[in-house]
């Protein structure tokens, strides 16, 4: 018989980790919104662990993702998600349930609100303009392809740009896999409704110019497309 998800999380800490620090348990399975599909996201602090790492396993009934931290380490996790702007790591502390806790857990959770509160970290003028850069590469690219297939593949590309490009200019989070349709809403509903319709357009007609045209006007206010004069790793005495 599956057990429910906190009662299958609970006796997972306990067999796997009986001397951890803090668990969380975390995912659509925290927030009510669990499916037959659904696996348990697993957020470990154990001291008694040598480094970080993330386990895969299932049992009673769930498929359970590990991920195994210590108090040192979780920190150092949360500033690498700070620095690329995927905030996987704070919305899992941030918003899941404390299964057991030793007094680390009310420190996480706290840095990791307070961190989605703030945002990333901005982007140099360096960063803006590679992101420039190589979203004009791609439009330059479907604007000359005439091969169907070529033409899936870079607008896949594009997408992923275009969302990172204009979350992390407008200092908003980004997302990974269905996250990233989710953060386009956390930043605006109309942009993103906007967005898919023309990426669900493309996808049935490869009708081209909608969707150049619509990643034009978000490149326009900070310069347009970017290719000459660009450089990267350049040494400048």
């Amino acid at each position: 018989m599956r057990r429910t998800a906190i009662e299958a999380a609970e006796q997972f800490v306990m067999n796997h980790f009986p001397c951890c620090n803090t668990a969380i348990l975390s995912g659509s399975v925290s927030q009510g919104r669990e499916t037959m599909h659904s696996d348990l996201d697993i957020v470990i602090i154990d001291d008694t662990q040598l480094f970080p790492y993330r386990e895969s396993f299932y049992e009673s009934g769930w498929p359970i993702e590990a991920f195994v931290l210590t108090k040192d380490t979780y920190r150092d996790m949360f500033e690498i998600n700070e620095s690329r702007g995927l905030p996987t790591l704070h919305r899992m502390c941030a918003e899941g349930i404390i299964l057991k806790d030793d007094g680390t857990a009310s420190e996480v959770v706290e840095i990791a609100r307070e961190t989605l509160k703030k945002g990333p970290l901005p982007w140099t003028a360096e960063e803006m303009k590679q992101a420039r850069y190589e979203i004009s590469e791609c439009l330059e690219d479907l604007t000359g392809s005439d091969c169907h297939y070529e033409n899936i593949f870079i607008v896949n590309k594009l997408v992923g740009l275009v969302h990172e490009y204009v979350l992390r200019m407008n200092g908003c989070w980004i997302g990974d896999g269905k996250w990233v349709v989710r953060s386009l809403q956390i930043y605006n509903k109309e942009f993103t409704d906007q967005f898919l319709h023309i990426l669900n357009d493309f996808y049935k007609t490869e009708r081209k110019d909608a969707i150049i045209q619509f990643v034009d006007n978000i490149l326009a206010p900070n310069g347009g497309r970017l290719f000459e004069g660009y450089s990267e790793g350049k040494y400048v005495d």
